[in-house]
């Protein structure tokens, strides 16, 4: 193996098999990790990236985005077990304010509690959703969660939104009650908080859509929702009324988006970067350096604002960090919920 640096970054840790990484095949990863690997920081990354170094022996960060509490039910225990340390990334405005703290693995390891009395955690899309819909998600951690990790966990910064949205006037589908993201919610929405939110309808187009600090956004226009709203009910019984609507829609209007101005986007963008970096050192009474790009999205202008905030800032790109990298496009590796792709990610970053 090489003496290569990798960030790897997980989101949810599961009380068994199921559309994330089981807390057996965690343990399981992170045991290798330990043997295998120096386990270092972000706060490390950035010194060697800084003095051009690389360190003398294969090294991993483990990251995790987002702030959900099975962070704290399921991989805090492991990690603490292991000695290892890690990063979180939690969203400001999914963090629940009040003091509870929930039972972990580790009081079922020492009989405090029964497994089945461990929280069982939503998919990423049930919590955003119910978050959007709600304004509150009991599948995110709380404020005492998130600080009683300190001695295991860095906290670093996630921004506030964190939601996609439109960014092109190009129809690619029609919602249709299936189709569609969990933040569209907020998309069609007329507010840059989370004050004005509007459900999706059958019938409004969907546009190609990114998170929203990395575009300049755009609005979906009312006369075009009241034109789909007007619509008989009959309409969407065709079999192809998404082609017949796009065809109406087109004939209609010469623009469906209307979008902010660069000056506007930039002000935003400035906006939640301060707000959301305050509020976290707020919380946890640390200083914030790093930002992981919601959804790993960024362009120029998110990148060079970030600057005036963090020290560095973190992508989804699968790469190893390299010298001379770019301290605000720094990669990070995905990884799957089966433990074959882990070990398969693990060797073929130490070799590359």
């Amino acid at each position: 193996m090489k003496n290569n640096i990798f960030i790897i970054f997980y989101h949810k840790i599961l009380p068994k098999w199921g559309f994330d990484v089981a807390y057996k095949t965690f343990d399981f990863e992170m045991k290798i990790l330990k043997k295998f690997f120096n386990v270092i920081t972000l706060d490390d990354v950035c010194e060697y990236i800084s003095n051009d170094k690389l360190p003398d022996k294969p090294s991993v960060v483990i990251t995790f985005d987002d702030g959900y509490v099975d962070n704290f039910i399921y991989a805090y225990p492991i990690l603490k077990k292991y000695k290892l340390k890690a990063t979180i990334f939690p969203i400001t405005s999914r963090i629940n304010k009040e003091g509870t703290v929930r039972p972990t693995l580790e009081d079922y390891w020492n009989n405090k509690v029964s497994f089945d009395e461990l929280y069982k955690p939503k998919t990423m899309a049930q919590a955003n959703y119910e978050f959007l819909k709600t304004g509150k998600s009991e599948d995110f951690l709380t404020v005492e969660e998130l600080n009683k990790m300190k001695d295991v966990f860095d906290i670093q910064g996630h921004a506030h939104v964190h939601a996609k949205v439109f960014y092109e006037d190009k129809i690619i589908d029609f919602y249709d009650g299936k189709n569609g993201h969990w933040s569209n919610i907020y998309a069609y929405g007329k507010s840059n908080d989370f004050s004005d939110l509007d459900e999706p309808k059958i019938g409004y187009p969907l546009f190609p859509d990114k998170n929203n600090l990395s575009v300049k956004r755009g609005f979906l226009k009312e006369e075009v929702k009241n034109f789909i709203k007007n619509l008989d009910k009959n309409f969407f019984k065709q079999k192809n009324w998404k082609e017949v609507l796009r065809k109406e829609l087109e004939k209609n209007f010469s623009s469906f988006l209307n979008f902010e101005t660069q000056e506007e986007r930039e002000e935003r963008l400035k906006k939640e970067l301060e707000t959301s970096k305050k509020e976290l050192e707020s919380i946890t009474g640390q200083k914030i350096r790093h930002l992981s790009y919601p959804f790993g999205h960024y362009d120029d202008t998110l990148v060079n604002i970030t600057k005036n905030y963090f020290d560095c800032a973190y992508t989804v790109e699968k790469d190893i960090v390299k010298k001379g990298q770019n301290v605000y496009l720094i990669p990070r590796i995905a990884i799957a919920k089966d433990f074959t792709s882990f070990l398969t990610k693990i060797i073929q970053y130490s070799l590359k």
